[in-house]
């Protein structure tokens, strides 16, 4: 029997779709398919539209759900085991559960990487075919090493303990096999640690970066050289790499400006891309999954009493997560710009800069010279906005670095719901999961640490490949 995780031949979108839809059908093809495909640089360019597009799936269907329902903002609707990702949201997922998002997000990840890895496998031929358009097939190979890191970075965060878990402060303990070339049919490969597949992950993105540079984007809806800084100071506040995290946000934001107040809602709900853009996944006629699972008039999971009461009664984003009818409902990723279906979009954001100016002021915070008042500004700026007052209105509570944490951590989870942080952000905390009395789960805390703080891997998985080693505890 083969292995799972790398049988799967390059997933290569389908010639025949290039018009109509923006999110191409994708299909499986054997090796000799997969040359012929490749020998034209139209071949590349209808690749480049596949990865992103399962990139947009993987965000919608799975990625963005589960930092959610794993976390302390959501209630489900739907009672019994019947309902979409109630494994995840009662920590229930067992080696079994393949054929729910703990099974998916594994196989789904490593479609994406593997779909990155057959453009790399072939942009060293087409650039001797192609001599002319060499800096366009570049710019597509640095989209391959950008995508192929966030989908590593995403694996490791679902099925690996945080990078500073326990006494591994080297990081050391188990990761995800990192798949950094084109694999063989019958070549397994080992999980690696966490230090590792971070390593890889960093150098992913300098390569990337090599070939685009630290321009902002033309374009929110693909990679840039500004999407790379911005992922690489995500990545370094999650190594505890405070002093790196915020040079890397130093970077990014000057080159942006928060969305005003005015707009923050249609950043969301209507046809704006919003001027914090930094990376985002978008496209008409997608699968729609994340609205199908928010829709306030159907919904799965709702945010819960105790999260609406965070909010100030003057913040916009408070509007976010009240539906017309001004139930409680996660809006981000419902069009009110139009009510015909096939006209109906939504965005995915995956980086933007209200992020960035979290990030600064947590690694301001914690570096090793503390700047308390500068954390305290970035603080600032996002409250601000949010309440649409002057920024020398708003108190930061910064007499100790503990307690300006706990406003970093709130606005963290205000700022970034449903967005595909929160389980995350908790973890990597260290922080204990405390849900409200009245959420229908059946784990109400989860005290740090704990192994369900990591997906198991698949059973099937485990038997096909004689490599890969089990979570703890499962």
């Amino acid at each position: 029997m083969k292995r799972i995780l790398f049988s799967l031949s390059a997933l290569l979108v389908s010639l025949s779709t290039l018009s109509g839809c923006s999110f191409l059908e994708v299909e499986e093809l054997g090796k000799s398919d997969t040359d012929t495909f490749f020998s034209e640089l139209l071949g590349l360019r209808t690749a480049r539209i596949g990865l992103y597009s399962v990139t947009y799936d993987f965000y919608d269907q799975y990625l963005c759900k589960y930092a959610e329902v794993a976390g302390d903002n959501l209630q489900s609707v739907v009672v019994g085991s019947s309902g979409e990702m109630y494994n995840e949201f009662n920590f229930a997922s067992t080696p079994d559960s393949e054929t729910s998002s703990a099974g998916y997000i594994w196989k789904r990840g490593y479609t994406i990487i593997t779909n990155a890895n057959t453009i790399l496998n072939y942009t060293g031929d087409l650039k001797t075919a192609y001599p002319n358009d060499v800096d366009e097939i570049r710019h597509i190979e640095a989209e391959a090493y950008f995508l192929r890191a966030l989908a590593h970075f995403d694996l490791v965060r679902c099925y690996a303990q945080p990078y500073g878990y326990g006494d591994t402060a080297d990081a050391s303990h188990l990761g995800i096999p990192i798949a950094d070339h084109l694999l063989g049919t019958d070549e397994l490969i080992a999980r690696s640690s966490v230090k590792k597949v971070y390593e890889q992950i960093i150098r992913d993105i300098n390569t990337a970066h090599d070939i685009l540079g630290d321009a902002a984007p033309s374009d929110a809806n693909y990679v840039s050289g500004m999407a790379c800084n911005a992922l690489l100071a995500r990545i370094y506040l999650y190594m505890g790499d405070y002093a790196k995290a915020e040079e890397y946000a130093d970077m990014v934001i000057p080159q942006l400006t928060l969305t005003p107040n005015s707009n923050y809602t249609a950043m969301f709900t209507g046809e704006k891309i919003g001027e914090e853009a930094i990376f985002r996944l978008t496209g008409y006629y997608a699968g729609h999954s994340l609205k199908t699972f928010y829709n306030y008039e159907s919904a799965v999971y709702v945010p819960t009493s105790d999260f609406e009461n965070l909010f100030e009664q003057n913040d916009v984003r408070l509007g976010l997560i009240k539906a017309p009818d001004q139930s409680r409902a996660c809006m981000k990723y419902y069009d009110l710009s139009t009510s015909v279906p096939d006209e109906q979009f939504y965005n995915i954001t995956v980086l933007r800069g209200s992020e960035m100016y979290l990030i600064r002021a947590e690694a301001r915070c914690n570096k090793a010279t503390p700047d308390l008042d500068g954390a305290a500004d970035d603080l600032r700026k996002i409250r601000a906005r949010a309440r649409n007052v002057p920024e020398s209105s708003i108190v930061i509570p910064n007499a100790n670095a503990e307690e300006l944490m706990k406003e970093i951590k709130l606005e963290r989870r205000k700022e970034l719901f449903a967005e595909g942080h929160r389980f995350f952000d908790l973890a990597r905390w260290g922080d204990d999961i405390v849900r409200p009395d009245d959420t229908n789960s059946a784990m109400k805390h989860l005290k740090y640490p704990d192994y369900r703080y990591a997906l198991p891997i698949s059973r099937v998985e485990m038997d096909a490949n004689s490599a890969m080693v089990q979570n703890e505890g499962y």
